[in-house]
């Protein structure tokens, strides 16, 4: 009798610890939804249209500061002093209005990046909105990325941020003060 009533209280613990114990998990691959879900592919073909303009201006400009070089070379003889001077002053302000051109439309924060997040951002939220939508409605604990292996989805229980803020800023920074 009494190693049945042992046996019983075992089962009855494993029941209800062996499911906390179980975290689910879950995985997605964003470079093959990106790849193939076409809301997306439409913005990436419409930003390679917004690029191929931006590049054929570009060489555009190139082309005209081409032509003004070569124009002083060949007149270099014949133009006067101060003429040859007022032309190659012309072709550096062309030079720079190309590296502007360059910088304000391609650079790291002109005018496609703008226009890059702009398009895309609606897109990105959408699926992380749908990934996180489905992580919940289906009981996944987290949802990996495992194209970067980002986390992308987690229950906001298994989030200690604020334990580790907190440790830290209790000990005034003391892990700072044992390493000197």
């Amino acid at each position: 009798m009494k190693q049945i009533k042992m046996s019983l209280v075992l089962l009855l613990v494993l029941l209800f610890t062996l499911p906390l114990m179980a975290q689910k998990f879950a995985f997605v691959q964003s470079q093959e939804i990106l790849a193939k879900y076409q809301e997306y592919i439409d913005v990436q073909n419409r930003l390679e249209g917004i690029r191929a303009g931006y590049d054929a201006e570009y060489q555009q400009l190139v082309k005209e500061y081409q032509t003004l070089a070569e124009e002083i070379e060949s007149q270099s003889l014949l133009l006067s002093p101060e003429k040859k001077q007022e032309k190659i002053q012309k072709a550096q302000q062309k030079a720079l209005a190309i590296e502007q051109f360059k910088y304000d439309k391609l650079g790291p924060e002109g005018e496609f990046y703008r226009k890059s997040v702009e398009f895309s951002r609606p897109v990105i939220e959408k699926i992380n909105d749908l990934i996180a939508k489905i992580g919940e409605e289906e009981g996944y604990d987290f949802i990996f990325d495992a194209s970067s292996g980002a986390l992308v989805h987690a229950l906001p229980k298994y989030d200690i941020t604020q334990q580790i803020l907190d440790e830290l800023n209790k000990g005034g920074g003391s892990a700072a003060k044992g390493r000197k």
